[in-house]
């Protein structure tokens, strides 16, 4: 699930816009879980977004996102983002999840392990219970932060093909990891 999108470019640094690389990840992802053998749904495939109204446009984005993948019957979500601070020394991977359902940390463990072993730059998961469209999401799941855009390190790395196809693989093998564990 690429985040943002449309109107919301979501963070802007660098020549990195949000939306853009968060759906360029996201449809490498679908890609390489798709040649697992997953049947993957991305919740947007270009650039657009959910809302169904002008009117608080953002929340109803989100609404319509939680209903696409309640609905979905999807096993799993994984929900792509971009990071980034006013302080630009803070980089590096990290996982959200939320306690709502037990699976969310498990999911999230497994994804960071196999990321760790990969990635030198990531960072502890964190329990977060307080983003709307969680909250209102059945579907077990995380948010990834893929890094932090506002950080040199982090936003070059992100522009690099073979970086992202390191990223790509760490979550592909820690998502098998969770359902083979």
């Amino acid at each position: 699930m690429p985040a943002h999108g449309g109107k919301d470019s979501g963070a802007v640094s660098n020549k990195i816009i949000e939306k853009d690389l968060n759906l360029t990840i996201a449809k490498e992802l679908y890609n390489a879980l798709g040649k697992r053998g997953a049947i993957v749904l991305l919740t947007r495939d270009g650039d657009y977004d959910l809302s169904s109204s002008n009117y608080s446009r953002k929340r109803s984005d989100l609404y319509n996102r939680a209903k696409v993948i309640n609905e979905s019957n999807a096993n799993m979500f994984i929900s792509i983002h971009l990071n980034s601070d006013l302080n630009s020394s803070y980089r590096g991977i990290q996982l959200f999840y939320n306690s709502i359902n037990k699976e969310n940390k498990l999911i999230a463990e497994a994804i960071y392990n196999s990321l760790k072993n990969n990635i030198s730059n990531v960072r502890d998961n964190k329990n977060y219970n307080d983003y709307y469209m969680y909250k209102n999401i059945k579907v077990p799941g995380v948010l990834i932060e893929c890094g932090f855009i506002s950080n040199p390190y982090d936003n070059y790395n992100l522009r690099q093909d073979s970086y992202r196809k390191k990223l790509i693989n760490s979550i592909v093998n820690g998502i098998i990891n969770y359902y083979y564990n």
